[in-house]
Protein backbone atom coordinates (compact mmCIF):
# COMPACT_ATOMS: atom_id res chain seq x y z
CA UNK A 1 0.00 0.00 0.00
CA UNK A 2 2.86 2.33 0.86
CA UNK A 3 4.51 1.68 -2.52
CA UNK A 4 1.24 2.47 -4.31
CA UNK A 5 0.90 5.75 -2.44
CA UNK A 6 4.52 6.67 -3.17
CA UNK A 7 4.05 5.87 -6.87
CA UNK A 8 0.90 8.00 -7.08
CA UNK A 9 2.71 10.84 -5.28
CA UNK A 10 5.56 10.67 -7.84
CA UNK A 11 3.10 10.80 -10.75
CA UNK A 12 1.24 13.75 -9.23
CA UNK A 13 4.53 15.60 -8.67
CA UNK A 14 5.61 15.05 -12.29
CA UNK A 15 2.22 16.22 -13.59
CA UNK A 16 2.20 19.34 -11.41
CA UNK A 17 5.73 20.25 -12.49
CA UNK A 18 4.75 19.77 -16.13
CA UNK A 19 1.57 21.86 -15.87
CA UNK A 20 2.82 24.66 -13.61
CA UNK A 21 6.28 24.91 -15.23
CA UNK A 22 7.95 26.49 -12.17
CA UNK A 23 11.04 27.57 -14.14
CA UNK A 24 8.81 29.69 -16.39
CA UNK A 25 6.93 31.06 -13.37
CA UNK A 26 10.19 32.07 -11.70
CA UNK A 27 11.42 33.74 -14.89
CA UNK A 28 8.17 35.66 -15.33
CA UNK A 29 8.26 36.76 -11.71
CA UNK A 30 11.86 37.96 -11.90
CA UNK A 31 11.25 39.70 -15.25
CA UNK A 32 8.32 41.80 -14.06
CA UNK A 33 8.99 45.55 -14.06
CA UNK A 34 8.64 46.24 -10.35
CA UNK A 35 10.74 48.02 -7.72
CA UNK A 36 13.88 46.01 -6.90
CA UNK A 37 13.07 43.31 -9.46
CA UNK A 38 15.79 41.85 -11.67
CA UNK A 39 14.28 43.43 -14.78
CA UNK A 40 14.13 46.84 -13.10
CA UNK A 41 17.80 46.67 -12.13
CA UNK A 42 18.76 45.64 -15.68
CA UNK A 43 16.75 48.53 -17.10
CA UNK A 44 17.78 51.19 -14.59
CA UNK A 45 21.50 50.80 -15.26
CA UNK A 46 22.01 48.35 -18.13
CA UNK A 47 25.15 46.22 -17.62
CA UNK A 48 25.52 45.73 -21.37
CA UNK A 49 28.65 47.13 -23.03
CA UNK A 50 27.53 49.67 -25.65
CA UNK A 51 30.04 51.27 -27.99
CA UNK A 52 29.67 54.16 -30.43
CA UNK A 53 31.94 53.94 -33.47
CA UNK A 54 32.31 57.29 -35.23
CA UNK A 55 33.43 57.60 -38.86
CA UNK A 56 34.09 61.09 -40.26
CA UNK A 57 34.23 62.12 -43.91
CA UNK A 58 37.48 63.95 -44.60
CA UNK A 59 37.56 66.24 -47.66
CA UNK A 60 40.70 65.41 -49.65
CA UNK A 61 40.52 68.15 -52.33
CA UNK A 62 39.29 71.22 -50.44
CA UNK A 63 41.19 73.84 -52.45
CA UNK A 64 40.46 72.30 -55.84
CA UNK A 65 36.78 71.94 -55.04
CA UNK A 66 36.41 75.52 -53.80
CA UNK A 67 38.03 76.75 -57.00
CA UNK A 68 35.28 74.99 -58.93
CA UNK A 69 37.35 72.56 -60.92
CA UNK A 70 36.50 69.22 -59.31
CA UNK A 71 33.80 67.23 -57.59
CA UNK A 72 33.98 67.10 -53.81
CA UNK A 73 36.15 64.11 -52.85
CA UNK A 74 35.79 62.51 -49.44
CA UNK A 75 37.37 59.61 -47.60
CA UNK A 76 36.14 57.81 -44.51
CA UNK A 77 38.33 58.22 -41.42
CA UNK A 78 37.95 56.20 -38.25
CA UNK A 79 36.52 54.61 -36.30
CA UNK A 80 36.92 56.69 -33.17
CA UNK A 81 35.28 54.56 -30.52
CA UNK A 82 33.43 55.69 -27.40
CA UNK A 83 31.70 53.61 -24.76
CA UNK A 84 28.19 54.74 -23.93
CA UNK A 85 26.82 54.53 -20.38
CA UNK A 86 23.12 54.88 -19.58
CA UNK A 87 21.45 55.41 -16.25
CA UNK A 88 17.73 56.07 -15.85
CA UNK A 89 17.50 58.49 -12.94
CA UNK A 90 14.75 59.97 -10.74
CA UNK A 91 12.48 56.94 -11.23
CA UNK A 92 8.94 57.46 -9.90
CA UNK A 93 6.23 54.79 -9.80
CA UNK A 94 2.55 55.59 -10.38
CA UNK A 95 -0.66 53.69 -9.67
CA UNK A 96 -1.73 53.73 -13.34
CA UNK A 97 0.99 51.23 -14.34
CA UNK A 98 3.45 53.88 -15.50
CA UNK A 99 6.80 55.15 -14.31
CA UNK A 100 8.64 58.38 -15.03
CA UNK A 101 12.40 58.81 -15.27
CA UNK A 102 15.17 60.94 -16.73
CA UNK A 103 17.62 59.10 -19.02
CA UNK A 104 21.25 60.20 -18.71
CA UNK A 105 23.77 59.11 -21.35
CA UNK A 106 27.49 59.74 -21.18
CA UNK A 107 30.30 58.46 -23.39
CA UNK A 108 34.00 57.85 -22.76
CA UNK A 109 36.72 57.55 -25.40
CA UNK A 110 38.20 54.04 -25.82
CA UNK A 111 41.68 54.48 -27.38
CA UNK A 112 42.49 50.76 -27.70
CA UNK A 113 39.49 50.24 -29.97
CA UNK A 114 40.05 53.40 -32.03
CA UNK A 115 42.04 53.94 -35.19
CA UNK A 116 43.85 57.18 -34.43
CA UNK A 117 44.01 59.88 -31.77
CA UNK A 118 41.16 62.43 -32.08
CA UNK A 119 43.30 65.17 -30.51
CA UNK A 120 46.09 64.66 -33.03
CA UNK A 121 44.33 63.74 -36.29
CA UNK A 122 43.52 66.77 -38.48
CA UNK A 123 40.70 66.75 -41.03
CA UNK A 124 39.19 69.01 -43.67
CA UNK A 125 35.49 69.20 -42.85
CA UNK A 126 32.46 71.37 -43.65
CA UNK A 127 31.99 74.40 -41.41
CA UNK A 128 28.51 73.41 -40.28
CA UNK A 129 27.43 76.65 -38.52
CA UNK A 130 28.46 78.82 -41.48
CA UNK A 131 27.15 76.55 -44.25
CA UNK A 132 24.12 75.43 -42.24
CA UNK A 133 22.84 78.90 -41.41
CA UNK A 134 23.49 80.03 -45.00
CA UNK A 135 21.40 77.12 -46.24
CA UNK A 136 18.68 77.91 -43.70
CA UNK A 137 18.44 81.50 -44.98
CA UNK A 138 18.27 80.50 -48.65
CA UNK A 139 14.65 81.72 -48.92
CA UNK A 140 14.76 84.47 -46.26
CA UNK A 141 14.89 87.36 -48.76
CA UNK A 142 17.56 89.69 -50.04
CA UNK A 143 18.03 91.94 -47.01
CA UNK A 144 18.45 89.06 -44.53
CA UNK A 145 20.87 87.24 -46.82
CA UNK A 146 22.79 90.43 -47.61
CA UNK A 147 23.31 91.14 -43.90
CA UNK A 148 24.32 87.52 -43.27
CA UNK A 149 26.78 87.53 -46.16
CA UNK A 150 28.39 90.76 -44.93
CA UNK A 151 28.74 89.23 -41.46
CA UNK A 152 30.32 86.05 -42.83
CA UNK A 153 32.77 88.05 -44.91
CA UNK A 154 33.58 90.40 -42.05
CA UNK A 155 34.42 87.49 -39.74
CA UNK A 156 36.27 85.73 -42.60
CA UNK A 157 34.42 82.47 -41.97
CA UNK A 158 35.58 79.67 -44.22
CA UNK A 159 33.27 76.97 -45.61
CA UNK A 160 35.83 74.19 -45.05
CA UNK A 161 37.85 73.96 -41.85
CA UNK A 162 41.08 72.14 -41.04
CA UNK A 163 40.63 71.08 -37.43
CA UNK A 164 41.23 68.08 -35.16
CA UNK A 165 38.76 65.25 -34.84
CA UNK A 166 38.31 66.11 -31.17
CA UNK A 167 37.35 69.72 -31.96
CA UNK A 168 34.92 68.61 -34.65
CA UNK A 169 33.23 66.13 -32.33
CA UNK A 170 33.31 68.05 -29.05
CA UNK A 171 33.36 71.70 -30.01
CA UNK A 172 35.46 74.16 -31.96
CA UNK A 173 35.71 77.89 -31.66
CA UNK A 174 33.70 79.75 -34.29
CA UNK A 175 33.14 83.49 -34.37
CA UNK A 176 29.69 83.04 -35.87
CA UNK A 177 28.64 80.74 -33.02
CA UNK A 178 30.02 83.18 -30.45
CA UNK A 179 28.12 86.02 -32.02
CA UNK A 180 24.88 84.08 -32.43
CA UNK A 181 24.96 82.77 -28.85
CA UNK A 182 25.19 86.37 -27.60
CA UNK A 183 22.51 87.81 -29.89
CA UNK A 184 19.94 84.99 -29.85
CA UNK A 185 20.73 82.78 -26.82
CA UNK A 186 17.31 81.11 -27.02
CA UNK A 187 18.23 79.88 -30.50
CA UNK A 188 21.96 79.12 -30.07
CA UNK A 189 22.51 78.23 -26.40
CA UNK A 190 26.11 76.99 -26.70
CA UNK A 191 29.46 78.74 -27.17
CA UNK A 192 31.18 76.02 -29.23
CA UNK A 193 29.83 73.67 -31.87
CA UNK A 194 30.62 69.93 -31.78
CA UNK A 195 28.84 67.02 -33.46
CA UNK A 196 28.73 64.58 -30.54
CA UNK A 197 28.51 67.42 -28.06
CA UNK A 198 25.21 68.47 -29.65
CA UNK A 199 23.95 64.88 -29.90
CA UNK A 200 24.58 64.03 -26.25
CA UNK A 201 23.63 67.39 -24.76
CA UNK A 202 19.97 66.38 -24.60
CA UNK A 203 19.11 68.12 -21.36
CA UNK A 204 16.78 66.64 -18.76
CA UNK A 205 14.01 64.82 -20.58
CA UNK A 206 11.17 63.32 -18.55
CA UNK A 207 9.94 60.06 -20.00
CA UNK A 208 6.77 58.24 -18.94
CA UNK A 209 6.92 54.49 -19.55
CA UNK A 210 4.05 52.01 -19.56
CA UNK A 211 4.73 48.98 -17.32
CA UNK A 212 1.26 47.45 -17.57
CA UNK A 213 1.08 44.37 -19.78
CA UNK A 214 -0.94 44.18 -22.97
CA UNK A 215 -1.44 40.65 -24.33
CA UNK A 216 -1.63 41.89 -27.93
CA UNK A 217 1.97 42.88 -28.61
CA UNK A 218 1.24 43.85 -32.22
CA UNK A 219 -0.79 46.85 -30.98
CA UNK A 220 1.29 49.80 -29.77
CA UNK A 221 -1.56 51.12 -27.62
CA UNK A 222 -0.64 50.13 -24.07
CA UNK A 223 2.30 48.01 -25.18
CA UNK A 224 4.48 46.78 -22.33
CA UNK A 225 7.65 48.86 -21.77
CA UNK A 226 6.57 51.46 -24.34
CA UNK A 227 6.76 55.24 -24.04
CA UNK A 228 3.57 56.98 -22.94
CA UNK A 229 4.89 60.51 -23.25
CA UNK A 230 8.16 62.38 -23.75
CA UNK A 231 8.45 65.65 -21.85
CA UNK A 232 4.71 65.54 -21.28
CA UNK A 233 3.68 64.96 -24.90
CA UNK A 234 2.84 61.72 -26.73
CA UNK A 235 4.09 63.27 -29.99
CA UNK A 236 6.62 65.64 -31.56
CA UNK A 237 5.30 69.14 -32.14
CA UNK A 238 8.17 69.89 -34.52
CA UNK A 239 6.56 67.45 -36.96
CA UNK A 240 3.06 68.83 -36.49
CA UNK A 241 1.69 66.79 -33.58
CA UNK A 242 -1.14 68.59 -31.80
CA UNK A 243 -2.19 67.92 -28.23
CA UNK A 244 -5.62 66.34 -27.86
CA UNK A 245 -7.62 67.97 -25.07
CA UNK A 246 -11.05 66.44 -25.63
CA UNK A 247 -12.63 64.11 -28.17
CA UNK A 248 -11.28 66.05 -31.13
CA UNK A 249 -9.05 64.34 -33.66
CA UNK A 250 -6.35 65.93 -35.76
CA UNK A 251 -5.43 64.42 -39.14
CA UNK A 252 -1.87 65.72 -38.74
CA UNK A 253 -1.39 63.38 -35.75
CA UNK A 254 0.12 60.35 -37.48
CA UNK A 255 2.49 57.56 -36.60
CA UNK A 256 5.49 59.48 -37.93
CA UNK A 257 5.10 62.31 -35.40
CA UNK A 258 4.03 60.10 -32.52
CA UNK A 259 6.34 59.03 -29.69
CA UNK A 260 3.72 57.11 -27.75
CA UNK A 261 4.11 53.37 -28.27
CA UNK A 262 7.79 53.60 -29.18
CA UNK A 263 10.67 52.23 -27.11
CA UNK A 264 14.08 53.59 -26.19
CA UNK A 265 15.50 50.19 -27.10
CA UNK A 266 17.22 49.09 -23.88
CA UNK A 267 14.58 46.43 -23.22
CA UNK A 268 11.67 45.18 -25.28
CA UNK A 269 8.69 43.11 -24.11
CA UNK A 270 9.31 39.49 -23.11
CA UNK A 271 8.16 36.62 -25.35
CA UNK A 272 8.49 38.62 -28.57
CA UNK A 273 5.79 38.37 -31.21
CA UNK A 274 7.39 38.05 -34.65
CA UNK A 275 4.53 40.07 -36.18
CA UNK A 276 5.09 43.11 -33.93
CA UNK A 277 6.78 46.18 -35.42
CA UNK A 278 8.77 48.21 -32.91
CA UNK A 279 9.77 51.86 -33.18
CA UNK A 280 12.99 52.95 -31.46
CA UNK A 281 13.08 56.57 -30.31
CA UNK A 282 16.04 58.65 -29.25
CA UNK A 283 15.93 62.41 -29.13
CA UNK A 284 19.09 62.66 -31.23
CA UNK A 285 17.32 60.84 -34.10
CA UNK A 286 14.57 63.49 -34.17
CA UNK A 287 12.13 60.67 -34.94
CA UNK A 288 11.22 57.09 -34.10
CA UNK A 289 12.89 54.47 -36.26
CA UNK A 290 10.90 51.30 -37.05
CA UNK A 291 12.44 47.82 -36.87
CA UNK A 292 10.81 44.63 -38.19
CA UNK A 293 11.44 40.92 -37.65
CA UNK A 294 13.42 39.14 -40.37
CA UNK A 295 14.50 35.67 -39.21
CA UNK A 296 15.66 33.43 -36.38
CA UNK A 297 19.41 33.18 -35.82
CA UNK A 298 21.75 31.38 -33.45
CA UNK A 299 24.23 33.71 -31.76
CA UNK A 300 27.88 33.00 -31.02
CA UNK A 301 27.01 32.00 -27.46
CA UNK A 302 24.52 29.40 -28.68
CA UNK A 303 21.36 31.31 -27.77
CA UNK A 304 18.38 31.69 -30.08
CA UNK A 305 17.86 35.24 -31.33
CA UNK A 306 15.39 37.19 -33.47
CA UNK A 307 17.02 39.32 -36.16
CA UNK A 308 15.41 42.73 -36.74
CA UNK A 309 16.20 45.31 -39.41
CA UNK A 310 14.87 48.68 -40.52
CA UNK A 311 12.18 48.33 -43.20
CA UNK A 312 13.32 48.75 -46.79
CA UNK A 313 11.03 51.80 -47.20
CA UNK A 314 12.21 53.42 -43.95
CA UNK A 315 13.70 56.45 -45.78
CA UNK A 316 11.45 56.53 -48.83
CA UNK A 317 9.61 59.67 -49.88
CA UNK A 318 5.94 60.09 -48.85
CA UNK A 319 4.89 59.11 -52.36
CA UNK A 320 6.33 55.65 -51.72
CA UNK A 321 5.86 55.52 -47.95
CA UNK A 322 2.96 57.70 -46.65
CA UNK A 323 4.15 57.16 -43.06
CA UNK A 324 6.95 59.67 -43.76
CA UNK A 325 4.62 62.50 -44.80
CA UNK A 326 5.04 64.56 -41.63
CA UNK A 327 8.81 64.83 -42.11
CA UNK A 328 8.34 67.20 -45.03
CA UNK A 329 8.86 70.42 -43.12
CA UNK A 330 5.83 72.69 -43.42
CA UNK A 331 4.67 70.31 -46.19
CA UNK A 332 6.42 72.48 -48.78
CA UNK A 333 9.15 70.27 -50.11
CA UNK A 334 10.33 66.80 -49.21
CA UNK A 335 13.91 65.62 -49.20
CA UNK A 336 15.02 63.05 -51.72
CA UNK A 337 14.78 59.31 -51.23
CA UNK A 338 17.20 58.09 -48.59
CA UNK A 339 17.06 61.25 -46.44
CA UNK A 340 15.02 62.06 -43.34
CA UNK A 341 14.85 65.68 -42.21
CA UNK A 342 16.36 66.49 -38.79
CA UNK A 343 16.32 70.30 -39.10
CA UNK A 344 13.90 71.10 -36.24
CA UNK A 345 16.07 69.19 -33.76
CA UNK A 346 19.37 70.87 -34.69
CA UNK A 347 18.81 74.62 -34.28
CA UNK A 348 17.12 74.85 -37.69
CA UNK A 349 20.37 73.88 -39.40
CA UNK A 350 19.25 71.71 -42.35
CA UNK A 351 20.56 68.32 -41.26
CA UNK A 352 19.31 65.01 -42.62
CA UNK A 353 19.58 61.39 -41.54
CA UNK A 354 20.50 58.65 -44.00
CA UNK A 355 22.08 55.24 -44.08
CA UNK A 356 25.91 55.28 -44.12
CA UNK A 357 27.48 56.31 -47.43
CA UNK A 358 23.95 57.25 -48.58
CA UNK A 359 23.07 53.59 -49.06
CA UNK A 360 19.81 53.11 -51.03
CA UNK A 361 19.49 56.86 -51.60
CA UNK A 362 18.50 58.83 -54.70
CA UNK A 363 21.30 58.48 -57.30
CA UNK A 364 21.38 62.26 -57.84
CA UNK A 365 22.90 62.67 -54.36
CA UNK A 366 26.13 61.11 -55.67
CA UNK A 367 26.52 63.36 -58.72
CA UNK A 368 28.74 66.00 -57.08
CA UNK A 369 30.58 63.76 -54.60
CA UNK A 370 33.25 61.08 -54.99
CA UNK A 371 34.43 58.63 -52.34
CA UNK A 372 31.12 57.23 -51.11
CA UNK A 373 31.00 53.44 -51.24
CA UNK A 374 27.65 52.12 -49.97
CA UNK A 375 27.78 48.47 -48.99
CA UNK A 376 24.75 46.66 -47.47
CA UNK A 377 27.02 44.30 -45.49
CA UNK A 378 28.82 47.20 -43.82
CA UNK A 379 26.10 49.85 -43.66
CA UNK A 380 22.76 48.16 -42.94
CA UNK A 381 21.59 48.02 -39.34
CA UNK A 382 20.94 44.72 -37.58
CA UNK A 383 19.50 44.07 -34.14
CA UNK A 384 19.41 40.60 -32.57
CA UNK A 385 17.04 40.30 -29.62
CA UNK A 386 16.72 37.44 -27.15
CA UNK A 387 13.03 36.55 -27.69
CA UNK A 388 12.19 35.30 -24.19
CA UNK A 389 13.48 38.34 -22.29
CA UNK A 390 13.57 40.99 -25.04
CA UNK A 391 17.22 41.81 -24.32
CA UNK A 392 19.43 43.15 -27.15
CA UNK A 393 22.25 40.62 -27.59
CA UNK A 394 23.99 41.86 -30.74
CA UNK A 395 23.42 45.28 -32.30
CA UNK A 396 24.78 47.38 -35.15
CA UNK A 397 22.64 50.51 -35.40
CA UNK A 398 24.08 52.58 -38.26
CA UNK A 399 23.03 56.15 -39.04
CA UNK A 400 24.67 58.94 -41.05
CA UNK A 401 24.26 62.69 -40.52
CA UNK A 402 24.37 64.96 -43.57
CA UNK A 403 24.23 68.70 -44.18
CA UNK A 404 21.62 69.65 -46.80
CA UNK A 405 22.67 72.68 -48.82
CA UNK A 406 19.76 74.51 -50.44
CA UNK A 407 20.21 76.78 -53.44
CA UNK A 408 21.72 80.13 -52.41
CA UNK A 409 22.52 83.14 -54.60
CA UNK A 410 23.85 85.83 -52.30
CA UNK A 411 27.22 84.51 -51.13
CA UNK A 412 29.69 83.52 -53.85
CA UNK A 413 31.82 81.74 -51.26
CA UNK A 414 29.29 78.97 -50.89
CA UNK A 415 27.40 78.79 -54.18
CA UNK A 416 29.68 75.91 -55.09
CA UNK A 417 27.78 73.88 -52.42
CA UNK A 418 24.35 74.60 -53.93
CA UNK A 419 21.94 71.64 -53.99
CA UNK A 420 24.48 69.27 -52.44
CA UNK A 421 23.99 66.87 -49.55
CA UNK A 422 27.29 66.87 -47.68
CA UNK A 423 28.13 63.68 -45.76
CA UNK A 424 29.41 64.75 -42.35
CA UNK A 425 29.84 61.58 -40.28
CA UNK A 426 28.19 58.26 -39.54
CA UNK A 427 27.94 56.24 -36.36
CA UNK A 428 27.61 52.57 -35.54
CA UNK A 429 26.03 51.90 -32.15
CA UNK A 430 27.42 48.48 -31.28
CA UNK A 431 26.60 45.76 -28.78
CA UNK A 432 29.06 42.97 -29.52
CA UNK A 433 28.02 40.48 -26.87
CA UNK A 434 26.41 40.19 -23.48
CA UNK A 435 28.47 40.29 -20.27
CA UNK A 436 29.47 36.84 -18.97
CA UNK A 437 27.22 37.05 -15.90
CA UNK A 438 24.21 37.91 -18.06
CA UNK A 439 24.99 35.05 -20.46
CA UNK A 440 25.18 32.72 -17.45
CA UNK A 441 21.83 34.03 -16.25
CA UNK A 442 20.24 33.47 -19.66
CA UNK A 443 21.72 29.97 -19.93
CA UNK A 444 20.41 29.12 -16.46
CA UNK A 445 16.96 30.41 -17.34
CA UNK A 446 16.71 29.12 -20.91
CA UNK A 447 18.81 25.94 -20.95
CA UNK A 448 19.95 24.61 -17.57
CA UNK A 449 16.73 25.38 -15.69
CA UNK A 450 14.34 23.76 -18.19
CA UNK A 451 16.64 20.74 -18.60
CA UNK A 452 16.90 20.30 -14.83
CA UNK A 453 13.12 20.60 -14.59
CA UNK A 454 12.65 17.94 -17.28
CA UNK A 455 15.11 15.66 -15.47
CA UNK A 456 13.16 16.05 -12.24
CA UNK A 457 9.88 15.37 -14.07
CA UNK A 458 11.44 12.29 -15.71
CA UNK A 459 12.83 10.99 -12.42
CA UNK A 460 9.45 11.45 -10.74
CA UNK A 461 7.73 9.60 -13.57
CA UNK A 462 10.27 6.77 -13.49
CA UNK A 463 10.03 6.64 -9.70
CA UNK A 464 6.25 6.44 -9.93
CA UNK A 465 6.40 3.57 -12.45
CA UNK A 466 9.01 1.78 -10.33
CA UNK A 467 6.93 2.11 -7.17
CA UNK A 468 3.80 0.79 -8.88
CA UNK A 469 5.69 -2.14 -10.45
CA UNK A 470 7.18 -3.05 -7.07
CA UNK A 471 3.74 -2.80 -5.49
CA UNK A 472 2.30 -5.17 -8.11
CA UNK A 473 5.19 -7.63 -7.65
CA UNK A 474 4.73 -7.49 -3.88
CA UNK A 475 1.03 -8.26 -4.23
CA UNK A 476 1.76 -11.18 -6.59
CA UNK A 477 4.35 -12.60 -4.17
CA UNK A 478 1.92 -12.33 -1.26
CA UNK A 479 -0.82 -14.13 -3.21
CA UNK A 480 1.65 -16.86 -4.22
CA UNK A 481 2.70 -17.42 -0.60
CA UNK A 482 -0.92 -17.79 0.48
CA UNK A 483 -1.50 -20.41 -2.22
CA UNK A 484 1.55 -22.42 -1.00
CA UNK A 485 0.20 -22.45 2.56
CA UNK A 486 -3.18 -23.70 1.38
CA UNK A 487 -1.48 -26.47 -0.61
CA UNK A 488 0.61 -27.42 2.38
CA UNK A 489 -2.53 -27.69 4.55
CA UNK A 490 -3.93 -30.40 2.28
CA UNK A 491 -0.85 -32.65 2.25
CA UNK A 492 -0.33 -35.78 4.47
CA UNK A 493 1.61 -35.38 7.67
CA UNK A 494 5.39 -35.50 7.38
CA UNK A 495 8.53 -35.19 9.43
CA UNK A 496 11.12 -32.52 8.80
CA UNK A 497 14.66 -32.92 10.19
CA UNK A 498 16.35 -29.56 10.70
CA UNK A 499 20.01 -29.43 11.72
CA UNK A 500 20.83 -27.48 14.86
CA UNK A 501 24.41 -27.75 16.19
CA UNK A 502 27.15 -30.15 15.24
CA UNK A 503 25.81 -33.64 15.31
CA UNK A 504 22.31 -32.64 16.40
CA UNK A 505 19.00 -32.47 14.51
CA UNK A 506 15.51 -31.57 15.47
CA UNK A 507 12.51 -33.24 13.92
CA UNK A 508 9.30 -31.37 13.22
CA UNK A 509 6.16 -33.26 12.35
CA UNK A 510 3.62 -31.37 10.31
CA UNK A 511 0.08 -32.69 10.50
CA UNK A 512 -2.46 -32.28 7.61
CA UNK A 513 -4.40 -29.36 9.09
CA UNK A 514 -1.34 -27.98 10.94
CA UNK A 515 -3.26 -28.72 14.08
CA UNK A 516 -0.31 -30.19 15.87
CA UNK A 517 3.43 -29.96 15.58
CA UNK A 518 5.64 -32.28 17.64
CA UNK A 519 9.41 -32.27 17.80
CA UNK A 520 12.22 -34.26 19.35
CA UNK A 521 15.95 -33.97 19.42
CA UNK A 522 18.27 -36.91 18.71
CA UNK A 523 21.99 -37.45 18.19
CA UNK A 524 23.46 -37.65 14.73
CA UNK A 525 23.96 -41.25 13.60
Amino acid sequence: MILVLLGIACFITAYVLHVLNPVKLIIEHKMQMAPNSLLFELWKKPPINVYLKVYIFNITNADEFLEGGEKLKVEEVGPYVYQEFLENQNVTWYDNDTISYIPKRTIVFVPEMSRGDPKVDLLNVPNIPMLGISSTLHDAGFFMNFAWTRLVNMLDSKPILNISVYEYLWGYEDNLVHLASGIVPSFINFRKFGLLDRMYDEGENIVHLNVGKNKNMTDEEGRYLSIESYNGSPGMSQWGYREVEGNETYPENTICNRVKGATEGELLPANLDKHAVFRVFRKAFCRAIPIVYKEEVITNNGLLGYLYRMPDDFLYTPDENPDNACFCKKKKKCLKKGLSDMTPCYYQIPAAMSLPHLLDSDPSLFEKIEGLNPDPKKHLSRIILEPTFGIPMNVNSRIQINLVMHHTTHNPRITIFNDMTLPVFWTDLVIKDLPSDMKLLLNLALHIGPIAQMVVIGLCAIGGVTMLVLAVLSMLWTVNQQQEIVTLDRRESCDLRIPLNYGQYTTIRILPAIKKITSKTDLFG
